[in-house]
């Protein structure tokens, strides 16, 4: 079914184009928005408003960039008079589909050339399946141009927008209209790059070193030592024969076995209300505030991250043993204790991060994971903390840790 959309010609007559004033308020008001990094969904739809208001028939514009994204490859951003802004984002398989391959853009992109215009009154719609739906729902005018710009200071074109006009006015955009695009095009290309570079900047924090210590980066939380006491639940997890598959596995086959086992720990962490701070070999480093709720809730909301966790792993390695392939044992420990967060290292190079002595004891508990044979052991300040939990926690006894001077009742559950 063709989407029902409203006319740009049921709308009432707007101030001419022609009035050059108009065209240059709309250019003073993008780079207005520009300089105060608004979000970009309200500036794209008022600067579409903005269109309309000087007087061009608009009636869908698009506008598409690539991302900086571990997993989002680009983001468009679609407006329709009266529905407000539908946003998309597109993996990286995306641009091998059928329908990008049959696509204006895909076709501008082989052209190598900067803008294409297609009247949708001319038959040439059916060309495209797109601008065939465009058609049968009224649009007469379909024009779409790219402007490139990039990240860095090599001048190498990274990514760019590309933007699209349709128009359902008969005879579509006039040569004025098209004029006006191309010249305010830049001027909202420069607005949405200096807008998303704030929010791609978050992505990467964000898939670097954790959403609250990214969060805490972007915000200016940067000063070498400047650092806070955390109370907090600790995560400490390794892969038991990961050191002898190294040895012998090809590089890039030990590249996704240790990524596919880092997908069993890291999503249910995050799922869980945790952070994970840093990839360590073939470990990890995480942390669950407690801060921000109960201890009880937040051990709850820990340990049900690591049991999820351990479950997952457990099921990889039962398919990778029907493959014939070598499988690994995660180990995991969970410990709670005050920790100092923050940034440490030297004035050219941090890491936000948490140390002290809570740190070394997780990283000492998860160690005796081979030699009890247990797959998760849980500190006595974790399990006296977790009361919720209490009735799932078998003690193992009194261990010593190294560097620790009194010996350590340690737990697991029964839960896995």
């Amino acid at each position: 079914m063709v989407a029902d959309f409203r006319r740009a010609t049921d709308r009432p007559d707007a101030a001419s184009i022609d009035d050059d004033n108009a065209v240059q308020a709309v250019s003073d008001w993008l780079v207005a928005q520009g300089l105060l990094t608004a979000d970009f969904d309200p500036m794209f739809s008022g600067f579409c408003e903005h269109l309309i208001a000087a007087g061009i028939p608009l009636w869908r514009a698009q506008i598409s960039m690539r991302t900086l994204h571990p997993t989002i490859a680009s983001i468009a951003f679609i407006w329709r008079p009266g529905s407000g802004i539908e946003t998309a984002n597109y993996d990286y398989t995306d641009t091998e589909s059928g329908a990008f391959l049959r696509s204006p853009f895909y076709h501008l992109l082989e052209s190598g050339q900067s803008a294409q215009r297609y009247s949708l009154e001319d038959g040439v719609s059916q060309k495209f399946p797109i601008l065939e739906e465009f058609r049968i729902a009224g649009a007469t005018d379909y024009y779409l141009r790219r402007v490139e710009f990039s990240f860095n200071s090599s001048g190498k074109t990274e990514t760019g927008v590309f933007a699209s006009w349709t128009s359902d006015r008969p005879g579509g955009f006039s040569d004025r209209d098209i004029a006006t695009l191309d010249r305010l095009l830049p001027r909202l290309a420069l607005s949405l790059k200096s807008t998303l570079t704030y929010q791609f900047a978050g992505n990467l924090m964000e898939t670097y070193v954790g959403r609250d210590a990214g969060r805490r980066i972007l915000d200016g939380d940067i000063r070498l030592g400047s650092t806070e006491v955390l109370r907090a639940v600790l995560v400490f997890a390794d892969l038991r024969g990961f050191t002898r598959l190294a040895d012998s596995a090809p590089r890039d086959e030990l590249i996704t076995t240790l990524n596919s086992y880092f997908d069993c720990m890291v999503g249910p962490i995050t799922d869980h209300g945790g952070q994970v701070l840093k990839f360590i070999g073939d470990g990890l480093l995480a942390v669950f505030d407690l801060s921000d709720g109960t201890n009880e809730s937040v051990c709850q909301s820990s340990l049900a991250a690591a049991v999820t966790a351990i479950k997952a792993a457990r099921d990889l390695n039962a398919s990778r043993a029907k493959a014939g392939l070598a499988e690994l044992r995660l180990n995991l420990a969970l410990h709670l204790g005050d920790v100092h967060y923050g940034n440490i290292g030297s004035g050219g190079r941090q890491d936000f991060t948490v140390i002290g002595p809570a740190v070394n004891e997780a990283s000492r508990i998860e160690r005796l994971c081979r030699p009890l044979e247990r797959d998760l052991l849980i500190s006595e300040s974790f399990a006296r903390a977790a009361t919720d939990c209490s009735d799932h926690l078998v003690s193992l006894g009194y261990h010593p840790l190294r560097g620790v001077r009194e010996p350590q009742e340690l737990f697991t559950v029964d839960l896995i």
